[in-house]
């Protein structure tokens, strides 16, 4: 705005620098004139002179009056003349950029207004949503702690009625009544995706023993035990579908059980599968599982529990006795160590020492048999 300031002085200047030029060169037209009409009518000017209208001037006073006149509208338009036509210019074109910012300033300021209409009704729609989710929250809340009941009550409940199960079990003439209900296939199917879930969910670490959860997981697979000690249990799980898959989640999760941890479910688990091997049919299922004798040497190598590894030892045993194919034959004598069972003798556990000792025997026996 400064710059609009100057240049309209500059403007003014020029316009008044020409007026005073057109202002000196009528005058000058004047005097002429008078000056010539003198020549022609003395007598006038005589009047005029005593009248003291007119004053008298040297023609030579004229002429160089003339001169510095011209002199003077000359310079004026030569200086002058570039600054008014470059002043002339940039007041136009300021002018322009004025109108330019004032329309964007209206456009801007009306776009202002809109989007403080519409941060108002964003701002109304926030609340309203913070309003629903903080209910939505409290639901949540609320739901939470009623299913954290609702799986304490689940899990104290399981864990009751499948103790009292295993116990029930334990009878031979009550597995007769087990096994003649409509349930059975999902029972063994419940069993199966519980002990896959329980293992899946805690393979980093176990919860103490003592807990509604490992309770009711490791009385299911006892009851499995009990169903399996008998030569009725043995032939439903080793006939039907279901039971084997059953024995194939028993055998996968030996080696998924923590190291260290879960020994009670583990000896469970070999003592389940043992009772299966007593079976005629279930020993040819468990002697066509490729990592099975794999995975009895890693608990024998791994595991510091007297129990486990007798289990263990046991299984191996009831396996080597009645192989189910000179394939598995070979499978036995290449796969379990001489080496591991020398050391499995001289355990200070009278259990374990005489089950490796015993193996050993078989083994001996098996071997001399293929030659």
């Amino acid at each position: 705005f400064n710059s609009m300031n100057d240049t309209k002085s500059e403007r003014t200047l020029a316009l008044e620098a020409l007026a005073l030029a057109k202002e000196v060169r009528t005058n000058l037209r004047d005097l002429m004139k008078e000056w010539y009409q003198t020549e022609e009518g003395v007598p006038l000017l005589s009047q005029a002179l005593a009248d003291q209208q007119l004053l008298l001037v040297h023609r030579t006073d004229l002429d160089k009056l003339a001169t510095e006149a011209m002199m003077l509208r000359e310079f004026v338009l030569k200086i002058l003349s570039p600054d008014y036509t470059s002043a002339l210019a940039k007041l136009t074109s300021t002018e322009q950029e004025l109108h330019r910012v004032t329309k964007d300033r209206n456009l801007l300021e009306s776009e202002k207004e809109q989007l403080a209409r519409k941060a108002e009704g964003l701002m109304v729609d926030f609340e309203q949503e913070k309003q629903e989710k903080s209910l939505v929250k409290n639901e949540l809340v609320a739901a939470t702690h009623q299913l954290a009941q609702q799986a304490e009550y689940c899990s104290t409940m399981g864990a009751s009625c499948s103790t009292l199960l295993w116990r029930v079990s334990k009878h031979e003439e009550s597995i007769h009544s087990l096994l003649s209900g409509s349930k059975v296939n999902e029972f063994f199917q419940l069993v199966g995706e519980t002990v896959t879930s329980y293992i899946s969910i805690y393979h980093e670490g176990f919860p103490s023993e003592e807990t509604e959860e490992t309770q009711f997981v490791l009385a299911l697979c006892g009851t499995v035990t009990n169903i399996a000690a008998s030569a009725y249990g043995r032939e439903y799980l080793s006939s039907s579908s279901c039971g084997l898959d059953l024995v194939d989640v028993l055998c996968g999760v030996l080696v998924d059980i923590p190291h260290g941890q879960g020994t009670k479910l583990k000896n469970l688990c070999l003592m389940a599968l043992y009772n299966v091997s007593i079976n005629q049919k279930g020993l040819t299922h468990l002697s066509l599982k490729p990592n099975l004798i794999g995975d009895l040497v890693w608990v024998l190598k791994e595991s510091r529990d007297v129990v486990t590894r007798q289990h263990a030892l046991r299984l191996l045993q009831s396996m080597v006795l009645e192989p189910a194919s000179e394939l598995v034959t070979q499978q036995l004598l290449r796969v379990i160590p001489l080496e591991l069972l020398h050391v499995l003798s001289s355990d200070p556990h009278h259990e374990v020492n005489t089950a490796a000792l015993e193996l050993m025997a078989d083994m001996q026996a098996l071997c001399s048999g293929t030659k």
